[in-house]
């Protein structure tokens, strides 16, 4: 989709209609940057309370409204023009009943019928990328940003919960605090067999187990559409070691009731270790890391220590 040049000026900046949705019979007009869009305000006023607020009825004649003309146009802010070229794809599809568009296309429409609460459309592109295959990390972020159910995410929790590979600290990032936790418990919880015992690999549920893990951490409907019971979960263990009254070093397992603990307390060490220009001691699995380096009290090492210890407890 591309855009031709009739080129009225406004304001010394060249103002281009679309070659495509600068449409004749159109009576109402957009400007998406610098492109002019004519197309017609029953589509935008029948699906969406966004646009019936902003277009409430049609102009009376003689008067000009936003919209009305190409020396008038609504404009619609934080769109780009290929998004909005694939928008109206929606309503102008030549082939009727035949939606074929790639995972990109239909981001695109999910995120403007979201952001203008055209329901229908957005179910239309939820059921279409439905269809399509989408990358687990791509679709969780995607699900979230445009608040989508996240039932529809079982499968993409679990396809990151049972991977060999562990969370990253640039998967963590895109995914959100939450989530990474969220998802580092999953993972945690998924190799162990019991109070007591851990497993590195490979996961050690059951289908069905995995299934209600899933469910009970995300807080995700059971299918008959309850709320359903919570899973007994395996509480995970925590080794530790501290120095005794004789100076040798003394191991110890205690069952930890918040298994990420330990990452939320190296975040904030992290964070209070910046501050204050103080050491930051992170515990990986029980072991203090950065004791020998605790007293360096300079930014550099403070935040290389303690990316090393979230990296390590996230996955």
């Amino acid at each position: 989709m591309n855009s031709t040049a009739t080129i009225p000026n406004q304001n010394g900046q060249r103002i281009v209609r679309h070659a495509e949705y600068y449409i004749h019979g159109g009576d109402v007009i957009f400007r998406v940057d610098n492109n002019l869009f004519r197309v017609h305000r029953y589509f935008f006023t029948r699906d969406s309370a966004f646009f019936r607020d902003k277009l409430p009825h049609p102009p009376p004649p003689g008067e000009f409204t936003k919209g009305s003309s190409d020396n008038n146009p609504l404009v619609l802010e934080e769109v780009t023009i290929v998004d909005f070229e694939r928008f109206l794809w929606v309503f102008y599809n030549p082939k009727y009943s035949l939606y074929d568009a790639n995972v990109d296309e239909w981001t695109s429409i999910l995120k403007l019928s979201h952001q203008w609460d055209f329901t229908e459309v957005k179910t239309l592109a939820l059921r279409e990328l439905e269809r399509l295959e989408i990358p687990p990390l791509q679709k969780i972020v995607m699900y979230h940003s445009y608040a989508v159910d996240r039932n529809l995410l079982q499968v993409a929790y679990t396809a990151l919960t049972i991977r060999a590979e562990p969370i990253t600290i640039e998967e963590g990032r895109v995914l959100g605090l939450e989530t990474a936790l969220q998802l580092a418990r999953a993972r945690e919880l998924a190799r162990s067999s019991g109070p007591g015992k851990k497993l590195q690999s490979p996961v050690n549920l059951a289908d069905a187990e995995l299934d209600v893990l899933i469910r009970d951490l995300f807080q995700l409907p059971t299918p008959d559409g309850g709320s359903g019971g919570r899973a007994a979960l395996p509480k995970p263990t925590e080794s530790t070691t501290s120095i005794g009254d004789d100076g040798e070093p003394q191991s110890g397992t205690q069952t930890s009731s918040n298994p990420l603990q330990g990452l939320g307390d190296a975040l904030n060490g992290a964070a209070n270790g910046h501050a204050s220009n103080g050491p930051t001691n992170v515990h990986v699995n029980g072991t203090p890391n950065g004791q020998a380096n605790g007293r360096r009290n300079n930014h550099k090492s403070t935040r290389a220590d303690s990316a090393s210890g979230i990296g390590a407890i996230v996955g």
